[in-house]
């Protein structure tokens, strides 16, 4: 095919417009995750939820949502960060690696937030902070697998207690109070259920309690009548099951309804929420667990949560109040280093805020250095049954 002079004149001016509009888009994407501010003459500045929205895992993402828009709601009434207003950017990662990663590169890139506040779960959490470290983006997770300490992002903070916390406190716990010897293990195959039932491990070699069965399964599963058969023949003294209140709801249901009468335990708070007495009923009663808050707590933090989520409509839930701390430590942050980054994150690792969940401070790996409570499912609502120490 032969081209005129004129039209092969004319594809070259449209493709040099055309590098020139990429080059622009390109640079405004660059700079917007570099900047002081975002949009509206630099009166905003931005910050992203990584959270599970859709899906299975969808209510935690709601609890988180609402947590943190209570901060902001607080903070921008209060008049933000140095008269700055603080904006939200929702990003779904669906609780996968893959998903959390595209959200958190969009969130940068193309949104310019200054800080990220998520994800819920492990895996995507481990995920995303390998695009928002080198981003020298502030990330504050609710995440506990230990493997988050390890990273080496100094831009990365957890506002819970890892797995290394949680679970010797448990497992202290059901060994000497409630003298188990035998324990067979049901987790769900996920970084974070495979990395508690290692701790788990670990924690009872001096405690003369032993694993006797260890049982997996994906999250999302319905149907546990397999592993739990296989559980029921082993005579065990109690099962440790790692998961999210909807599993853990369908779990203890399903044991209950094939004989299973047996003590539940799990590591950590992941099943705190109204949503497991609702989902699991009377077969959930009695199940103990590690937790950094107690939502009946009389304290002032406590009770200005409480009436600002009464007057905003909102549960308080535990995951909840847990993203409304992380908002309002981060905010303090945010004020503390005028909006830069560096600034921002030396004042986040140095950090003394009282918090809902109690005194938040960061270790060297960003992580919290509380210890947790003890926390069993009575009559229908979660009782502290041995205070932190």
């Amino acid at each position: 095919m032969v081209f005129s002079k004129s039209l092969i004149a004319k594809k070259m001016f449209m493709f040099l417009v055309l590098a020139v509009l990429l080059v622009g888009c390109s640079a405004t994407n660059s700079s917007s995750g570099k900047s002081d501010s975002s949009s509206k003459s630099g009166d905003t500045l931005k910050v992203g939820l990584q959270a599970p929205m859709t899906g299975d895992n969808a209510q935690y993402g709601q609890d988180m949502k609402n947590g943190v828009e209570l901060a902001f709601k607080k903070i921008n009434s209060d008049g933000g960060i140095n008269g700055k207003k603080l904006e939200l950017i929702v990003g779904d990662d669906k609780a996968t690696p893959s998903e959390a990663v595209a959200v958190v590169n969009k969130m940068i890139m193309n949104d310019g937030v200054k800080a990220i506040i998520g994800g819920y779960n492990s895996s995507p959490t481990l995920a995303a902070q390998d695009v928002s470290g080198p981003a020298k983006v502030l990330h504050l997770n609710m995440g506990a697998s230990p493997d988050l300490s390890k990273t080496g992002n100094k831009y990365l903070f957890r506002v819970i207690l890892t797995g290394s916390v949680y679970v010797p406190a448990v497992m202290k716990y059901m060994a000497e109070e409630k003298k188990v010897k035998k324990i067979a293990a049901l987790f769900e195959n996920t970084d974070y259920g495979i990395t508690m039932y290692d701790a788990a491990k670990v924690s009872t070699k001096e405690l003369g309690v032993e694993f006797i069965a260890a049982e997996k399964y994906n999250p999302g599963d319905k149907n546990f009548s397999a592993q739990l058969s296989k559980i029921k023949t082993l005579n065990v003294d109690a099962v440790m099951v790692v998961g999210l209140y909807n599993e853990v709801a369908l779990i203890e249901q399903q044991a209950k309804q094939a004989g299973l009468n047996i003590q539940f335990f799990s590591p950590d708070d992941s099943m705190y929420s109204e949503q497991l007495i609702k989902l699991g009923g009377d077969a959930v009663e009695n199940h103990i667990f590690a937790s950094m808050i107690d939502l009946n707590a009389e304290t002032p933090e406590m009770t200005e949560f409480k009436k600002l989520a009464g007057e905003n409509n909102t549960p308080a839930q535990a995951n909840t109040a847990i993203a409304y701390d992380a908002a309002m430590a981060l905010a303090k942050a945010l004020t503390e280093g005028d909006g830069d980054t560096d600034k921002s994150r030396d004042a986040l690792a140095k950090i003394k805020y009282q918090g809902i969940t109690g005194p938040i401070k960061f270790d060297e790996n960003g992580d919290r250095a509380n210890t947790p409570m003890i926390m069993q499912v009575q009559k229908g609502d979660f009782k502290v049954i041995k205070e932190s120490e």
